[in-house]
């Protein structure tokens, strides 16, 4: 019997998968050059190339290549700029026929990558120092879990090296339990992951979930209570900047007054490369329904910043007008979830974010087919990118910045 091993070749035919050599055609990916930077060329070998062949990468996003050189065993193709770094498989299709290379070629940036994963109604950051050291900020609800091993596999090489918790929220806390418990599903045993830094607010013991009992088995606890200015070291990070800005309602100044509950004591952590700056806010407060306004003073303190991802998820007690006008960003993140229970993000926080002029992005499409229960579907500012799924941002030395595959 003949047998058909990786690189597998198959033609698509509705729902059927056919191997190409049943049926006699010659396309076929061989070899590729394993890791490139943006902008940078692949070198490609294998069979039936023609004009008619498109390569791509596909990865957290399909990224198309453009081909300078070609033969029918060899194409030389160019790196979009572009192009957000991790692993990819690299894919030909010509004809209605696709040819795969699986996890072939890494793209390393060069720069400092902040991604914006998709967790769902949830926050989960990950970030990739130029020199492959990680930082992980939250990780999303429980169900979560596969897409942070994905993410660390793919986009950070399978790296861990430091992580924070800016809050015990489930839609913060769950994901970052289950990656870190280890693929056996049990908190405290050989399989945990521990990073070399792990970093949270005070455990007071309020939190007396299930999430919260599995995070204090963890091997991995206790986490670090870090203190304002406190940088966070990645390892071979050279020129970036990672800091605690605030933490337990503190800003730099002692506790911001009424700063008590778990949202408005989140650990904020700013990011700086190449000139630009990144604002990671957890569930940070903007006052509003009884909420302690935490952003205007951090706001006062950090001064102008390049991204925001927004608290809260856009939550009404979020992004004040007195702190934006002080960060003045010029992009905006915002993680939720599609038809999210909490009708996120809030009517009038759009408008405030909206009143800045910056463009928006969301990894979910807020409220689209529940508009009943929310009093209508959302209304995205015009400048709005929303269902994108995970956000790629990429700063570079040289102060440039490309976020969801656009210049910045």
């Amino acid at each position: 019997m003949a047998r058909y091993n990786q690189p597998m070749v198959r033609l698509l035919t509705g729902a059927l998968l056919v191997p190409l050599a049943l049926l006699g055609c010659a396309l076929r990916l061989d070899a590729v050059t394993a890791e490139v930077a943006p902008g940078g060329a692949l070198e490609i070998t294998g069979a039936g190339f023609s004009e008619r062949t498109q390569f791509s990468l596909a990865g957290s996003v399909e990224v198309s290549l453009q081909v300078t050189e070609l033969s029918p065993e060899r194409a030389n193709a160019t790196v979009p700029m572009a192009a957000p770094s991790g692993l990819y498989d690299l894919r030909a299709v010509a004809g209605g026929v696709t040819a795969e290379l699986p996890d072939a070629v890494l793209v390393v940036s060069g720069g400092l990558d902040v991604h914006f994963l998709d967790v769902e109604q949830g926050d989960a950051t990950l970030v990739v120092a130029p020199g492959g050291a990680t930082l992980l900020i939250d990780g999303g609800p429980r169900s979560a879990g596969p897409v942070l091993k994905e993410a660390i596999r793919t986009l950070a090489r399978g790296r861990l090296d430091a992580v924070v918790l800016s809050h015990t929220d489930a839609d913060h806390l769950g994901g970052l339990v289950e990656l870190l418990q280890g693929d056996d599903g049990a908190p405290g045993t050989a399989d945990d992951l521990v990073p070399e830094l792990r970093l949270t607010g005070a455990d007071d013991g309020s939190c007396t979930s299930q999430v919260c009992g599995d995070l204090r088995a963890l091997r991995a606890w206790p986490f670090q209570t870090p203190d304002v200015g406190d940088a966070i070291e990645l390892p071979g990070a050279d020129g970036v900047d990672a800091t605690v800005v605030a933490v337990d309602g503190d800003v730099g100044a002692g506790r911001v007054t009424g700063a008590d509950d778990d949202n408005e004591r989140s650990v904020v952590v700013q990011l700086a490369f190449g000139g630009s700056s990144v604002l990671v806010t957890g569930d940070l407060t903007g006052g509003g329904d009884g909420e302690a306004d935490v952003e205007t003073a951090l706001a006062a303190r950090t001064g102008p910043i390049d991204v925001l991802r927004a608290s809260h998820h856009g939550s009404a007690t979020s992004s004040a007008a007195s702190a934006l006008a002080a960060w003045q960003p010029r992009a905006i993140v915002l993680s939720l979830g599609t038809d999210n229970p909490y009708c996120h993000p809030a009517p009038e926080v759009l408008g405030r974010l909206a009143a800045l002029g910056a463009p928006i992005f969301a990894t979910g499409a807020g409220i689209v087919a529940d508009g009943a229960r929310c009093g209508g579907a959302t209304d995205w500012p015009a400048q709005t990118g929303a269902g994108l799924g995970t956000i790629s941002l990429t700063l570079r030395a040289d102060g440039t910045a490309t976020i969801a595959g656009e210049p910045l």
